[in-house]
């Protein structure tokens, strides 16, 4: 049953289509209105005894879903998203409101569609439930069209969160008269069931999620002895909103809501528990909701079609009143129209609700294949639409260089540096100091902490400004009090601006971009995902960050350098300028990247604890079809010899070899007298010494040379290694978030 709904997805890929509009197209082919039309797929797919066991693993599926919902949530999130996001929410709001029940009263003079479709009150619920953006179904679809952490997929998940607040109290007002008829007394027993559900999440299960975090070492997940128990809460919840006569969804939100979101409780509960429900539990709740489809179910077809006229009504009215907001507060058209359709985004909340009705009979069941229907076509539309206007018309171009090679010396160089843990900070301090940065000469380092988004729904960038204590908790004293005294120590001869980036690693390469852009960095250090073991094998710190580094080597503006910390000097940071030693060699073939990186070595010769040992590798009875490389490289080295003519620690070697492979042994063959191995990503496209050596080659994003001067064979296993990209070209093309 799975396996439709995969295909569904693989089929839908090319159209950009969200994993959610698979999952109700796979649903509703296994259900009656296609394959279990046939009895005998219907008998064998859900036989009889299965129906129990699919019905309670869709509702665990549903209620986990709604559960960790809320634990993605961040409250505060109302209190920061100012006029603007309650204006736009309230202006899309309050005008699809209005045109749904202004089209309903118009179409209702001419066809009869209340009794098709069941109660009276079907106009008021449907309008409010139209008018609506679930944060639940907007974070996701966000999320993998990788506008989460953009300023407008801040913006629209402000204003998702404040319509859904306007949805809990009209629901809650809604429920209570229904569930009354009228009576008072019935009326305050349910609002007084519902206040005890309050106090019970607030004044238990929230002080108790608190001590929970408050044993917990800062920078750690809890332990997986509370996960069970929490994760229990869920169905006591459940229990007692079923047994109070509250809806099952406020209580799990409000359950989520008050559990510490981030880390290290909040992060503990998704990582540990929302993979297993979105691909095991979850898929139930589709299959039941594609059985509850039935097409083939007596219905007037004019109904149906005034009925898709008045939703739509309803849509075109909330994007309307989002773009005239958005146009009263001069936002760009692009991004207008994008969160337009955004405010559109239909899901598994929808679905959960019109199932609701026809379980509480407010509507016929012949009306919910309507209902789906429009579910369906509005997110493919408005997805479609989004993925077109955020593509290739949101990235924008830089026009001029930013490398190390075009530097002009004498003013400032911007240097970005990346750092997944602690155990990154002192070879990156290492690097920094044999990187010489001096009053007349400057360096602007911005430190990044990267941290993966989990158990929150937000994004966070932190700036640690020394002078105020940031709003945002982290666990970062020891990565910001490293750069800080080393900042102090070089006595005002380098600038440190350290931030703490909290993102998915799918989407972490964009705000690094945006941001190394904004403040004309000249290079990005970042480190390689995979670090050496006790054994000498390399593993990785995480499988997630193996495309952090491709993506940001891809779209950077500047020129980047992969750090391959393997130890060494690299295991401490050096207490004082007098006993700073480094020693650095660069194999050098030719081309850009060869030149970037000796032109960042160039800058470390400057300093007097710095050796440099450049090693040149020429093939003898080359064809010298690249003349142009050959040019640019002859005339750079030859600019550095000339400089470093006198210079003592610096050593130039040329070496002709026959092929690649006696090349590598020559390589191997210099020793491990050195702290750091430099070399270029790519090299010259005509060089004849790397063919067949890029077919042992692990790693691309260390190029073919720097992969082998990475391997645990080579110098030891203690020589870090720093592979350089130059700017890939003068207009690159970078994300604009």
């Amino acid at each position: 049953m799975t396996m439709i709904m995969s295909i569904v997805r693989l089929l839908l890929k090319p159209l950009k289509q969200p994993e959610i509009v698979s999952l109700i197209i796979g649903g509703v082919i296994l259900g009656p209105s296609f394959l279990g039309r046939n009895k005998m797929f219907a008998t064998w797919a859900f036989p009889l005894s299965s129906q129990y066991m699919t019905t309670t693993f869709s509702k665990i599926g549903t209620l986990s879903f709604l559960f960790l919902s809320g634990v993605k949530q961040d409250p505060s999130l109302l209190k920061k998203s100012g006029r603007k996001a309650v204006v736009i929410a309230l202006s899309g709001w309050s005008l699809s409101l209005g045109s749904t029940l202004s089209m309903a009263s118009i179409i209702g003079k001419h066809v009869n569609v209340v009794a098709d479709i069941g109660g009276f009150g079907f106009y008021n619920i449907l309008a409010t439930t139209i008018a609506v953006t679930n944060f639940p179904v907007a974070h996701p679809i966000l999320a993998e069209f990788n506008l989460l952490n953009s300023d407008l997929g801040r913006l629209a998940m402000a204003a998702s969160m404040i319509t859904d607040l306007i949805a809990w109290v009209g629901f809650i007002f809604d429920e209570s008269l229904r569930r009354s008829k009228g009576n008072p007394l019935m009326l305050m027993s349910y609002l007084v069931s519902l206040a005890i559900l309050l106090i019970i999440i607030i004044y238990v299960f929230r002080p108790v999620m608190k001590s929970i975090v408050k044993r917990t070492p800062n920078g750690r997940l809890v332990e997986k002895r509370y996960i069970a128990p929490i994760l229990l809460s869920v169905f006591v919840v459940t229990f007692f909103c079923d047994f109070l006569g509250g809806r099952l969804a406020d209580g799990l939100l409000f359950l989520g809501l008050a559990v510490p979101d981030g880390l290290p409780l909040g992060a503990a509960i998704v990582r540990s528990y929302e993979t297993i429900n979105n691909i095991f539990f979850l898929p139930f709740y589709f299959i039941g909701m594609g059985r509850l489809t039935n097409i083939f179910l007596d219905s007037s077809w004019k109904s149906w079609w005034a009925l898709q006229i008045i939703i739509c009504s309803g849509y075109i009215g909330k994007t309307v009143g989002t773009i005239l907001a958005c146009l009263f507060y001069k936002m760009s058209w692009n991004d207008t129209i994008s969160l337009g359709l955004i405010m559109n985004f239909r899901g598994i909340m929808e679905l959960f609700t019109y199932s609701h009705w026809v379980a509480d009979k407010l509507i016929l069941q012949s009306a919910f294949p309507g209902l789906v229907f429009s579910t369906v076509m509005v997110t493919a539309v408005t997805t479609f639409l989004v993925n077109i206007l955020n593509g290739n018309s949101r990235r924008y171009l830089a026009y001029n260089r930013r490398t190390v090679e075009h530097f002009k010396y004498g003013t400032e160089l911007g240097i970005l540096t990346c750092i997944h843990g602690n155990e990154n900070i002192p070879s990156i301090i290492n690097l920094l100091e044999a990187s010489n940065s001096t009053r007349e000469n400057p360096i602007c380092v911005y430190a990044f902490h990267l941290v993966e988004l989990v158990g929150r729904s937000i994004p966070v960038f932190v700036a640690h400004d020394s002078q105020r204590k940031s709003s945002h908790p982290t666990n970062d004293e020891h990565f910001v009090k490293a750069f800080r005294n080393y900042e102090q120590h070089k006595g005002g001869q380098i600038c440190i601006q350290p931030f703490t980036m909290v993102s998915p690693y799918k989407t972490m390469h964009e705000d690094i971009c945006k941001f190394a852009l904004d403040k004309k960095v000249n290079l990005i250090i970042i480190p390689f995902y995979k670090q050496q073991t006790i054994m000498g094998n390399r593993e990785a710190m995480d499988s997630a960050l193996r495309t952090v580094n491709p993506s940001i080597l891809e779209n950077a503006p500047c020129s980047v350098g992969v750090l391959v910390d393997r130890g060494g000097v690299g295991n401490k940071i050096w207490a004082t300028l007098d006993n700073f030693s480094y020693s650095i060699a660069i194999i050098y073939l030719g081309g850009k990247d060869d030149r970037e990186a000796l032109a960042y070595a160039s800058r470390m010769t400057k300093h007097p604890q710095v050796s440099l040992t450049v090693v040149r590798f020429l093939q003898a009875n080359s064809k010298e079809d690249s003349m142009r490389d050959m040019e640019f490289d002859n005339k750079l080295l030859e600019e550095f010899r000339y400089r470093n003519s006198m210079n003592e620690h610096v050593v130039y070697i040329e070496e002709i070899v026959q092929d690649g492979p006696e090349m590598v042994t020559m390589i191997h063959s210099m020793g491990n007298g050195y702290d750091l191995m430099m070399t270029g990503l790519n090299h010259s496209s005509k060089s004849e010494l790397l063919n067949g050596l890029s077919e042992f080659s692990e790693s691309p994003e260390l190029g073919v040379v720097g992969d082998i001067l990475a391997s645990p064979d080579f110098f030891g296993g203690i020589v870090s290694v720093l592979v350089v990209q130059q700017q890939t070209q003068i207009q690159t093309v970078v994300f604009k978030i």
